[in-house]
């Protein structure tokens, strides 16, 4: 890991938080399902899929608390929750969610590590929740519906995260150009010729998750986005006060760039998060290059089926 802006990190001092609040599936009345197609699976590292209809699920209650979904015979967030715990970086494990619920999970590995936290509701308050357990300075987050995820992913996105100077907050993001899988998604932003979607992982200082556990400004301005992060640019946008106006040029005219789009936004977000509450804390919000699995998630039986079989053709074919 390169050390330059990060001295003090070692590793195993991050915690994570799972946030693993109750939600349903949704369902459709013909949902579609992918089935592996291609005879080159060998050769590339993503494969090819075609689309069909399944039938409905014949038991709708048990998918009524997603993170405990069966897929391939394990509940969901034991994906998620099991690769943080391989993780090279990790510590503790907080799983934010229903503990009559999640106990029934089973965790394989891990258990060391692994701690409950009760639901609070909502997304942010969940948030808050689990990270306030945590001990660490920084706190990896993950919803617990990204099955497709590995250990190498979150490695790879936390050492990326201490290559930058020291954030706030790490949002990763992945490119539709660099997705294989032929899985229907929506990409709300383009910048620097690219569609981009935001991941399901993030990384938040402990001082940024304090001025957000006030509930004053800055938690009013997060709490609706994750509901909202689907419906395209448009709920990102309703926090335009905190978007410089040299940002919004540049991204109508296709000029705006990452880096400068972080450098903007974070400056102003600093300027007025300050003058509201009198303190001196640096908002730095940095964007980092991930790949598609951080972001794949589960929202509907469609994305069950088509996920299960992803998982079920990469144990057949590793």
């Amino acid at each position: 890991m390169n050390m330059k802006h990060n001295l003090n990190f070692k590793e195993n001092s991050i915690d994570a938080v799972v946030l693993a609040g109750k939600s349903k599936l949704i369902t459709q009345a013909k949902p579609n399902i992918i089935h592996f197609s291609s005879s080159l699976y060998n050769s590339y590292p993503f494969a090819s899929y075609h689309l069909i209809n399944p039938p409905e699920p014949m038991d709708k209650e048990g998918i009524d608390y997603k993170a405990i979904i069966k897929i391939d015979g394990k509940p969901m967030v034991n994906y998620v929750v099991e690769v943080l715990a391989e993780s090279d970086y990790v510590n503790n494990i907080y799983i934010v969610g229903e503990k009559d619920q999640l106990n029934k999970t089973g965790f394989s590995r891990g258990k060391e590590k692994i701690r409950f936290v009760d639901d609070k509701g909502s997304f942010i308050d969940n948030l808050i929740e689990g990270g306030n357990a945590s001990q660490s300075n920084k706190i990896l987050f993950s919803t617990s519906d990204i099955p497709l995820i590995k250990k190498e992913h979150i490695n790879d996105f936390i050492e990326n995260c201490f290559e930058r100077e020291d954030g706030s907050i790490y949002i990763p993001y992945y490119t539709k150009e660099s997705n294989n899988y032929n899985l229907k998604a929506n990409y709300p932003a383009r910048i620097e010729g690219k569609h981009l979607r935001n991941g399901c992982i993030f990384m938040i200082n402990r001082d940024f998750l304090n001025e957000i556990s006030k509930k004053g400004e800055l938690y009013e301005a997060i709490s609706p986005l994750y509901g909202e992060r689907k419906k395209g640019l448009w709920p990102y946008l309703k926090l335009v006060h905190y978007i410089p106006s040299g940002v919004l040029i540049k991204y109508i005219i296709n000029k705006l760039t990452i880096r400068y789009a972080e450098k903007a936004i974070s400056n102003k977000l600093t300027k007025r998060i300050n003058k509201k509450t009198g303190n001196n804390l640096a908002c730095n919000i940095y964007g980092i290059e991930s790949v598609p699995e951080i972001g794949i998630d589960v929202d509907s039986y469609e994305d069950l089926q088509n996920i299960e079989k992803i998982i079920k053709n990469n144990k057949k074919f590793a």
